[in-house]
């Protein structure tokens, strides 16, 4: 397949990168500092868990010739910079499927109506930081490559980009709720990302703030259970179990380990600092979506808006 890779980021670079190896022709589109070092230096990855490096070279380019012809456009932008990538997109003329990586809840109906029957929706399953020149990254794997079609359907265009992604060495799944994934993804990183800004996006701080940690993951617990409760959202099986069976006490242990090593960084840390418009967004989508089934979320509540955390057992 001949694709073009809209974002020169974490994402962007890694999925790039390995649809790449698995024989796909790639062109990347990028902007300013990131355009220089791609054309000079090529892809540079670091795998952070292992420390290895591979350097890929690629076809990095700042503008589109209309002539051009691809077979799927990945958008890997932040949420908030969509509105400035779509007038490139609706600007192509070659059909071509578009596929949205990345949370946009309550973006869609706009993403649709500008994009029309080219949109895809997804959600991608790597993290990390660019330092310079090189991207390091982790794939996350307690989460897949998530794909879905705008209408629930089970097409052959996202039958044909699973076995892409799946070549590339991404497990992918296709899910018939795409609008009520990415709902539950942000009712679980929401709260993480709002924890995080009461620490300074400092990963090891949140850790060491209990209190923070125990408000984040009664927030989540109050936002799933209302959601669930009216059908509004796809939760993974391991999110389930973490945040609607098992103790508020074992979620917290997880996280303070998580937060004390390098994944806090690499899966949460980087992109909330990064992207704050995007998270006020996805914060205000969510308490909305919950607001609408009239349950109880004071946690969340209080988490999004700033105030203090509830008695240690409340």
């Amino acid at each position: 397949m001949r694709m073009l890779v809209f974002g020169a980021g974490v994402i962007g670079s890694v999925y790039a990168a390995n649809l790449m190896q698995a024989g796909h022709a790639v062109v990347l589109l990028a902007r300013g500092s990131r355009l220089a070092d791609v054309q000079a230096s090529g892809l540079i990855l670091e795998e952070a868990e292992s420390g290895q490096q591979m350097v890929l070279p690629v076809t990095a380019v700042a503008t589109l010739d209309p002539a051009d012809r691809y077979d799927l456009v990945l958008v890997a932008v932040r949420a908030d910079q969509l509105a400035g990538a779509l007038p490139i997109l609706t600007g192509m003329r070659d059909g071509s499927p578009v596929l949205v990586f990345g949370n946009t809840a309550g973006r869609q109906p706009q993403l649709i109506g500008a994009l029309g029957d080219r949109a895809l929706f997804g959600f991608p399953a790597v993290g990390g930081v660019r330092n310079g020149a090189v991207i390091r990254y982790v794939r996350i794997a307690q989460q897949q490559t998530m794909l879905g079609e705008p209408t629930g359907a089970t097409t052959r265009r996202v039958q044909a980009l699973q076995a892409a992604l799946q070549g590339a060495g991404f497990p992918t799944t296709v899910t018939a709720n795409m609008s009520g994934w990415l709902l539950g993804h942000a009712a679980f990183v929401v709260p993480i990302a709002y924890a995080l800004y009461r620490t300074g996006t400092d990963g090891s701080a949140l850790a060491s703030d209990p209190q923070a940690l125990r408000l984040m993951v009664r927030a989540t617990r109050q936002a799933f259970r209302a959601l669930t409760a009216h059908g509004e959202v796809e939760l993974p099986a391991n999110l389930r179990m973490l945040y609607l069976r098992l103790p508020t006490a074992f979620a917290v242990r997880y996280w303070r380990r998580v937060f004390a090593g390098p994944r806090g960084e690499l899966w949460f840390g980087a992109h909330t600092r990064a992207a704050p418009e995007e998270m006020q967004s996805l914060a205000d989508e969510l308490l909305a979506a919950v607001l609408r089934t009239g349950r109880s979320a004071p946690d969340l509540t209080m988490l999004l808006t700033g105030g203090p955390p509830s008695p240690v057992g409340a």
